[in-house]
């Protein structure tokens, strides 16, 4: 009974799951997201479980990082395996070829189609030149014969006839009609005819109809009209009134714009402006030199006559003074004054002159002062001011007054405004030869001006020739210069000097070198003879290189060769006369314009200095002072400046070094005074300005000391003591200075030692030597490059298993072709075989 209860149980179960299952798609369910394999993920367990941190590495998928990995081989050793022994090469001659997405724009695009089609064009007419069945598009009147054989009949207004009188004349006139009504020819053509003028007829009354009616809608527009506008006029006024935007948007148009301002000029518009104003400065020159008398005709006034007084004498000049004066308005617009009258004139001129001289005295003062500050010598300026007041016409006061205040200096017009550059240096001298030293600045300046490297067709090597022609220049005139002369070619250098420097800056590397060949040579002929002083041409090129280049500077291509160049000079050469004194103090007061920015000094203008002061003290046979060479410790040349004391030295006035001491060498009183007022002035000088901020500068005073105070001022003037106690007193408070002790550097403190744990980042169970950190980092590091290296050799290892199963793939392959090839071939071996034995069977049997 249980087994039966059991049984029926199961059947009722088992129909129930065959009713509700019927369909086996009915209970499947939707893929709708992508379900991992569980076969394929990999656990990776951790050993201890830490709070807060994330572990992105907990499962792994090797069956899909295997299959990634397969796909990026195939697609780069793969490839680079199937192109493997081959020499052909996929060559991109696109333009734009090297251009990426984002740089290929438009118009690239659109060269690349053009070039394009060109190459099609080309290849199409290279083809068609052979080929004469090709069909070639043919056109008339730039339409092809396709769109014309449409049989388009665009007819005028007069010509239009329906289809049916065509058709109807057609079927009449050329296929004899329809068979019912036969006419002749003559009656057919009149008849169309007539129909024709209907026709015309019919299309004229049609056009008259349409004139009447748009003249009829003219007519009632135009009455319409004026209601219209009051309509309008209406919708104006019911508008609201306008918002703060509105306002505001008319406010900004009617807003006035600003000017359009000049732009910057470049200095090659400015050097081509320069040149086309002297060129134009130069042809008026000429113009007013080779006509004279044109500016006096000019200026005559023709004397007014009546229209009614005209005759064959007319147009004769001539200057009648009793004519009748030419009757015009004045200034205020009165009638009634005569131009003619100069004497009125003249003196209502010098009236107003006087008014304004009375009113703006102070004025007339400030101006005067401020113009006597002014070079004139330039003649450019003074060519355009009087250029200016020559054309402009001086009717009012203020024009007067302007004119009585500024008074222009006449210019030299034998200065021409365009000057070429010499070729030789003899036609340079030459040339500048003919003008005096003020002319031969503005000479060399419209020189510049005209050979500027800018313009367009000058030689850029004529600026350098000029450089080297004015070095050569200033050379020649310090070669053999006098008592006389030296102070005005000193005073021409000065007003060069400007000049020069702008030659510098157009090609600084040329004529610095130039500069420095010109030293280089001067330092080989000091070598011959080391002893004496060099002449004053090579003393007068250390004073433009300290005016010219960056004395400052640490190491100076130039500069720093002339430095070493005066140390050499004042600590070899002897002191014997008044222009080696003289020469020794001048280039000490160069030497100290070079260390003025740098605070550097030469150790031999001091050893100078001692020796001047040195040679000032008078001295017995007995008493010797240390002095160090080129100095004499004893003998005549130690006491060169050494002065009795007389009424005629203390009654000498303070003077400075003149220029012609460095041409004289007779020794007289009052240079013994100056050279050594100069030389105590310059020992203040250098020990407050160069010296005072030394480690040193005590050692550099203490000699000077001694020999200040060994000095005799009686002989000297009242300006020479002072002198001497203010170097005494500088000098003895730069001896007094103690040098600071050596100090080692301060060392950082060192920091307390934290006593805190010491975290390890990942414990790993394993006991290791306490290292630095330095070393640390090292073992790190070490681990590091170990850990790449075994992944780089497990990514080797797999390459080569992938390239060896491509070689097997391509090998397996092959021997699949050619085994495939070998049955082929025995296969029709067989067949032919097998045909053979047929034939050899057929012909036994024929036999028999």
């Amino acid at each position: 009974m249980g087994f039966k209860n059991k049984k029926s149980r199961a059947d009722t179960v088992s129909s129930k799951k065959s009713v509700q299952s019927t369909n086996p798609f009915d209970t499947a369910i939707a893929q709708t997201a992508k379900r991992l394999n569980p076969f394929d993920v990999h656990v990776n367990k951790e050993k201890f479980k830490i709070l807060g941190r994330i572990c992105k590495h907990d499962r792994g998928m090797p069956g899909v990082s295997r299959a990634k990995a397969l796909q990026k081989r195939a697609q780069t050793i793969g490839k680079q395996y199937a192109v493997k022994n081959k020499t052909n090469k996929f060559m991109d001659h696109r333009i734009g070829k090297h251009l990426t997405g984002d740089q290929l724009t438009e118009s690239v695009m659109n060269a690349r189609y053009l070039s394009e089609k060109l190459s099609q064009v080309r290849a199409s007419n290279k083809a068609e030149k052979f080929n004469l069945n090709d069909d070639e598009l043919l056109t008339h009147r730039g339409q092809t014969l396709e769109e014309i054989e449409q049989y388009r009949d665009e007819r005028s207004d007069d010509e239009e006839l329906d289809d049916e009188v065509n058709a109807e004349f057609t079927s009449a006139a050329h296929f004899g009609g329809d068979g019912d009504t036969p006419q002749d020819r003559q009656t057919a053509i009149e008849e169309m005819i007539s129909e024709q003028k209907r026709r015309k007829n019919e299309i004229a009354k049609d056009k008259d109809e349409v004139y009447d009616l748009t003249e009829k809608l003219d007519a009632n527009y135009k009455q319409l009209l004026p209601l219209v506008a009051k309509a309008t006029k209406d919708e104006q006024h019911e508008k609201p009134p306008p918002d703060a935007y509105d306002k505001l948007l008319k406010e900004m148009i009617f807003e006035p714009r600003g000017s359009v301002t000049d732009k910057l000029i470049k200095p090659e518009e400015l050097a081509k402006q320069e040149a086309a104003r002297l060129e134009k400065l130069e042809n008026e020159r000429l113009r007013r030199m080779k006509a004279d008398g044109e500016e006096q005709e000019t200026n005559v006034r023709p004397t007014h006559r009546s229209a009614d007084d005209l005759d064959d004498g007319y147009f004769v000049a001539g200057n009648d003074d009793d004519g009748d004066d030419t009757l015009a308005y004045d200034l205020d617009g009165n009638l009634g004054t005569h131009l003619n009258d100069k004497k009125q004139a003249q003196k209502s001129k010098d009236q107003d002159v006087d008014e304004s001289e009375d009113d703006d005295e102070g004025e007339e003062e400030e101006e005067e002062d401020s113009d006597s500050e002014v070079d004139n010598l330039s003649d450019l300026k003074e060519s355009e001011s009087e250029s200016e007041s020559g054309e402009a016409p001086q009717p009012t006061k203020a024009k007067v007054k302007t004119l009585k205040q500024k008074p222009s200096t006449p210019i030299d017009t034998s200065i021409p405004f365009t000057i070429k550059m010499s070729k030789t240096y003899e036609d340079f001298t030459e040339l500048l030869g003919k003008y005096t030293p003020a002319q031969q600045t503005i000479v060399v300046e419209r020189i510049i001006k005209c050979n500027d490297p800018k313009l367009e067709g000058v030689n850029r090597e004529n600026v350098v020739k000029l450089f080297a022609f004015l070095l050569q220049y200033i050379k020649d005139l310090f070669e053999d210069a006098s008592e006389q002369d030296v102070l005005a070619h000193f005073q021409l250098v000065s007003q060069l000097m400007p000049h020069l420097y702008d030659l510098i800056q157009l090609n600084p590397e040329r004529m610095s070198n130039t500069l420095l060949d010109v030293i280089k040579e001067k330092y080989a002929d000091y070598r011959k003879n080391h002893k004496v002083y060099p002449s004053l041409e090579t003393l007068i090129y250390f004073k433009l290189v300290s005016n010219m280049y960056s004395t400052s500077d640490f190491r100076h291509p130039v500069a720093t060769p002339t430095f070493i160049f005066m140390q050499h000079i004042l600590s070899r050469a002897r002191v014997r006369t008044r222009q080696d004194i003289a020469m020794g103090l001048f280039t000490i007061t160069i030497a100290q314009e070079f260390g003025s920015r740098s605070k550097r000094f030469l150790p031999a203008v001091f050893n100078f200095l001692q020796g001047i002061v040195h040679m000032a003290i008078p001295k017995k046979d007995a008493d010797q002072l240390e002095i160090v060479p080129p100095f004499e410790r004893d003998g005549l040349i130690s006491k060169l400046l050494a002065i009795p004391a007389t009424k005629e030295s203390k009654a000498l006035e303070p003077q400075q070094m003149q220029a012609s001491d460095l041409v004289t060498i007779t020794l007289t009183l009052d240079f013994k005074v100056r050279a050594l007022d100069t030389a105590l002035r310059l020992i203040k000088q250098i020990m407050e300005e160069l010296v005072s901020e030394h480690t040193g500068a005590c050692f550099l005073a203490k000699p000077f000391v001694a020999l200040l105070e060994r000095l005799p001022l009686e002989p000297y003037p009242e300006h020479v003591r002072q002198h001497h106690a203010e170097a005494t007193a500088t000098v003895q408070q730069v001896a007094g200075q103690k040098m600071k002790p050596l100090a080692p550097p301060d060392r950082k403190p060192k920091a307390l030692r934290l006593l805190e744990p010491r975290f390890e980042v990942v414990y790993d169970d394993k006991r290791r030597p306490k290292l630095s950190k330095q070393k640390e980092e090292r073992v790190k590091l070490l681990a590091k490059i170990k850990r790449e290296k075994k992944g780089a050799i497990r990514e080797i290892r797999r390459d080569t298993a992938f390239v060896q199963d491509l070689k097997l793939k391509q090998q397996l392959l092959s021997d699949k072709e050619r085994n495939e090839k070998v049955k082929r071939i025995y296969q029709e071996a067989s067949m032919q075989q097998g045909e053979l034995n047929e034939l050899a069977r057929a012909k036994k049997r024929k036999k028999f």
